[in-house]
């Protein structure tokens, strides 16, 4: 009971710091990996969890990292360099966002585990400007902010198979400025909604599986996350959706090899499925495409007290040319990057971990309706976290 009692508090606590910290993504509006250890090999924990926020790729994870706790914080820098409907018209967004995360588990039995994993997603700009010389245009920025809060169990029916299931509970924080629409004598400026906030539900489930020593098997499953409407947006920015921003569904298989001591070579596939969350997906907006997603990540143990990773990523986009216009308020565009880590452990209960993204940066040329809307954007990633075994 007090384990149990524990977990309930503990996830109330996270959410609660989260709920103030953007986060900011290029799988669409999500992490690239949660957690200094996850993204050190580029997100690639579907069959190679490390820690106890496995729960956000494959809740069965869980049942093998063990009890301990796991907290971590992000530095997100992001860049954007954007012409808006003529190359003649050029705004700059730079974003410096920190972001705190956490995860935690208990192993009640040799079979079963429970546990909470938190954390985020989101995505946002901030020009300094208006997008268009038209009247009433106020300086353009937008914000998302997603917090998941995943309870999570975990069974094994075998030492080496576990099974897992996730609750998904979401705190959505929207706001946009600067948007420009048509009017009676031309283009106007939008008003502003301000911070409008929602609240969602989801579930994920998955498996893994070490039919061999050298051989791990994975594979995930997440329902969208459904949010309420988003007061105010649902007038104009989100009519069309009615005023939610669901998170998407997507599933995901991996495989974990140890071909020899102290190496591990993993390797994910992700699909996001954009086209079916309610306000990405609207063709008269942003209309983000479904993502096929590649990861790639190798830990090597140095010794007992040091280990290091490395990872690389790359997805296919989520936008398409003729839909700059939209996106320059959601312009986490970049589709590959590298990653770099480093685990020391300070004893057999206390561990430091460190972690470095670089994305790639990468260009798109607005056609059709969005001719002369043309983005850049570049993203860097920083995170270090604090692990304790129970």
């Amino acid at each position: 009971m007090a384990k149990h009692r524990g977990i309930k508090l503990f996830a109330l606590a996270s959410f609660g710091s989260l709920a103030s910290l953007p986060v900011y993504a290029n799988y669409g509006s999500m992490l690239t990996g949660n957690g200094p250890s996850s993204n050190g090999i580029a997100g690639t924990s579907i069959a190679f969890p490390q820690d106890a926020t496995a729960a956000a790729d494959n809740p069965a994870g869980m049942a093998f990292v063990g009890s301990r706790l796991d907290v971590f914080g992000l530095l997100v820098v992001g860049a954007g360099d954007v012409t808006s409907g003529s190359t003649a018209n050029h705004l700059y967004s730079r974003i410096i966002k920190p972001a705190p995360g956490l995860g935690a588990n208990w192993d009640i039995s040799p079979q079963w585990t429970a546990g909470v994993a938190v954390y985020g997603a989101g995505i946002g700009t901030y020009y300094g400007g208006p997008i268009a010389p038209v009247p009433g245009a106020n300086k353009a920025s937008s914000s998302l902010l997603v917090v998941n809060t995943a309870p999570t169990v975990t069974y094994k029916p075998l030492p080496n198979l576990s099974i897992g299931a996730s609750a998904i509970f979401g705190l959505q924080q929207f706001r946009v400025n600067g948007l420009v629409g048509a009017g009676p004598t031309g283009a106007v400026g939008v008003p502003s909604h301000g911070t409008a906030y929602a609240t969602g539900i989801g579930a994920g489930i998955g498996v893994l599986w070490k039919p061999l020593p050298w051989l791990d098997i994975g594979a995930s499953y997440y329902t969208k996350t459904w949010f309420t409407p988003l007061s105010g947006y649902r007038d104009d920015v989100l009519a069309n959706s009615k005023g939610r921003l669901n998170m998407p569904s997507r599933y995901g298989v991996g495989i974990a090899l140890h071909p020899i001591n102290r190496v591990t070579l993993a390797l994910d596939y992700l699909k996001i499925k954009w086209s079916s969350a309610d306000g990405y997906n609207d063709a008269t907006s942003f209309n983000w495409h479904d993502q096929n997603v590649l990861r790639f990540g190798v830990a090597y143990d140095v010794s007992d007290k040091f280990t290091v990773r490395a990872g690389f990523f790359t997805s296919s986009s989520f936008l398409d040319s003729d839909h700059t216009n939209a996106n320059l308020f959601a312009n986490g565009i970049c589709d590959k990057g590298i990653t770099i880590g480093a685990t020391y452990n300070l004893d057999k209960k206390n561990a430091l971990t460190a972690s470095l993204e670089y994305d790639i940066p990468r260009t798109v040329v607005g056609t059709g309706p969005s001719t002369g809307t043309n983005i850049t954007a570049r993203f860097q990633v920083y995170s270090v976290g604090y692990t304790h075994k129970f």
